[in-house]
């Protein structure tokens, strides 16, 4: 009887090994599995920008910068291109060329970050937008003929890229393909979302400025990172895989980059909502493992103390936004709108330009720029919820910040305003 036990045992060890062993291979098939890739930008900075694609034959590649060539050093089916000593707020024309690959090189242009203040900046936000497919592509082309003949600044996303684990084959298919045209002429900034996180491929794909090149203070983390340019500083934080806690790496970064910013708008960006009654509930540990509670506690404390503005996240399916508001950290059923909020116009709302006022900030969740979810939507901070698809667009000058979320039809759902003014 002992023998058959330990048999038995034995038998349950080696199958549990086996299969630890086949899922093993899966995370790592489907993380460094190569595809072909087109041409995309990565770090983009004032001063410089990298091109990334990946070649079906080992090959010299090479890109072409207005007179300036820049090719691999050797051989590789990985090309990875840097060009520097760029000019600020510039506009450039480009080509590339990789011998086995049809390259389509026409509208291939990009400008350089800002360093001075702009008179209007936009910025478009898509989140939760990795499902391929009809919803996707009309969110697409209804904010790209919303934008119309206007310059579009910077993308964002904001979490889960590419459903539903975040794998290479499916970041081609939810993003270098359906958003080709817009890769071409502009760097997916972009945050981890759980999806994302279920494969290593964001971690291949995704470069991150460490060390403070795109502006802000160095984070030497890619899990976290400042980009600025023109009126705005945007802190890209990760509340998936990053420290959460009130004194950890991120929490640290964050105190050192905010207390230093100058520009007169900052944005923070981060996948999991600090407020949220969508498909996923803001007030519930066991909804995304405390994620949401711990954003709310620990990371909103440290983004109101030094005047941020706009928070924008994703995960739950849906559109949520908030009036301004501030020292809310608590579960929904204890918001005092006596206490925290800030401004009783829902729409033209109005900040100081001194952090030290704590007007509060604006909560916007943007997920649903691929799909929609069962939402209650009720969460009492939100001024707008509704559960349908779109994304949204920033437009920013040094005094006055518009959002506008266009659906899918292309109808104008939500449209706020923040004005700062002196005291």
């Amino acid at each position: 009887m002992k023998k058959i036990r330990l048999r038995l045992i034995l038998l349950a060890l080696i199958t549990l090994v086996l299969y630890a062993l086949g899922r093993f291979g899966v995370l790592y098939y489907d993380s460094y599995l190569f595809v072909e890739r087109m041409p995309y930008m990565q770090m983009q900075t004032a001063h410089s920008v990298l091109f990334k694609w990946q070649s079906p034959a080992e090959e010299i590649g090479c890109v072409r910068l207005e007179a300036r060539e820049v090719c691999d050093e050797r051989p590789t089916r990985y090309h990875h291109i840097a060009i520097d000593a760029l000019a600020p707020a510039t506009r450039y024309m480009y080509t590339v060329r990789s011998p086995s690959m049809q390259i389509d090189n026409t509208n291939r242009l990009f400008e350089t970050l800002h360093v001075t203040p702009q008179p209007i900046q936009r910025i478009w936000a898509i989140g939760d937008s990795g499902k391929a497919g009809k919803d996707q592509d009309a969110v697409y082309a209804q904010m790209m003929r919303f934008l119309g003949d206007k310059k579009l600044d910077l993308w964002l996303l904001l979490g889960d890229n590419a459903y539903s684990s975040g794998t290479q084959k499916e970041f081609n298919k939810a993003l270098f393909i359906p958003y080709a045209p817009t890769l071409k002429t502009h760097t997916p900034w972009a945050v981890n979302g759980n999806h994302d996180a279920r494969r290593f491929a964001f971690d291949e794909i995704f470069e991150m400025p460490t060390h403070g090149e795109a502006g802000g203070k160095a984070s030497g983390n890619e899990q976290f990172y400042a980009i600025e340019s023109g009126n705005v500083h945007i802190v890209m934080l990760d509340s998936h895989e990053g420290d959460m806690s009130a004194d950890g790496n991120m929490a640290q970064w964050l105190h050192k980059d905010l207390s230093k910013v100058t520009k007169p708008w900052i944005i923070a960006v981060l996948h999991h909502p600090p407020y949220s009654k969508g498909s996923h509930d803001s007030d519930s540990g066991y909804d995304s493992w405390f994620r949401m509670i711990k954003v709310r506690e620990n990371i909103v404390p440290i983004l109101e103390r030094y005047g941020v503005d706009l928070v924008l996240s994703g995960h739950s399916h849906g559109y949520e936004r908030s009036r301004l508001i501030g020292g809310h950290y608590g579960l929904s059923n204890t918001f005092n709108p006596a206490l925290h909020l800030k401004e009783s116009d829902p729409y033209d709302m109005h900040k100081s330009t001194s952090k030290e006022a704590q007007d509060g900030a604006i909560y916007a969740v943007v997920g649903s720029s691929s799909k929609t979810g069962t939402n209650p939507y009720n969460h009492p901070i939100m001024e707008r919820s509704f559960g349908v698809l779109g994304s949204m667009l920033l437009e920013i000058s040094p005094t006055k910040l518009e959002g506008f979320f266009v659906d899918h039809n292309g109808t104008l759902t939500d449209h706020f305003s923040i004005t700062k003014k002196e005291l």
